[in-house]
């Protein structure tokens, strides 16, 4: 084996970091959709009780949030492990740390587009109180930058204590 042919690739670490994000997006964009519609289910559909025209809606809304949040916490969470693992490959720390924070950026996005698009697909009754996408977009972009600069110093820390 050639010493250039075991030096890592920053094109291929940024593809492996933002298709770990994809996988964990569509992971989340799958359950989250399956726990919202289990929800709509059980409180919507087929609720009874003194108000369940009130609660249901309610309650659907919330978990729809809640996992909407769970998606953005999982950013900074995915892209320090990420960072840390891809940042140990370089022996310069801040092509270690450029690596990691430009492939957390965009596999941020990729992952939040992916669990978003699960979330976007429920729909029927009792959905009318949930938020629109719209609205997510600034906690999206803010999360985005957390998440980038929380992949670029883990990659930062990765190159140089991690070997």
């Amino acid at each position: 084996m050639s010493r250039h042919s075991a030096l890592p690739s920053a094109r291929r670490q940024v593809g492996l970091i933002v298709g770990a994000f994809a996988a964990v997006g569509v992971a989340l964009g799958v359950v989250g959709f399956v726990v919202s519609r289990w929800a709509r289910t059980q409180f919507v559909t087929a609720a009874t009780g003194a108000d369940p025209t009130t609660f249901g809606p309610v309650f659907l809304a919330l978990s729809t949030f809640q996992t909407t949040v769970t998606l953005f916490f999982a950013g900074p969470v995915v892209a320090a492990a990420l960072g840390l693992l891809s940042g140990s490959r370089f022996a310069d720390a801040g092509t270690g740390g450029l690596v990691a924070a430009a492939g957390a950026l965009v596999g941020f996005f990729v992952m939040a587009g992916a669990g978003l698009a699960g979330i976007s697909l429920l729909s029927g009754p009792g959905t009318g109180q949930t938020y629109a996408l719209a609205g997510a977009v600034g906690p999206l972009l803010l999360s985005g930058v957390a998440t980038a600069a929380t992949g670029g110093v883990a990659g930062l820390l990765g190159s140089r204590f991690v070997r």
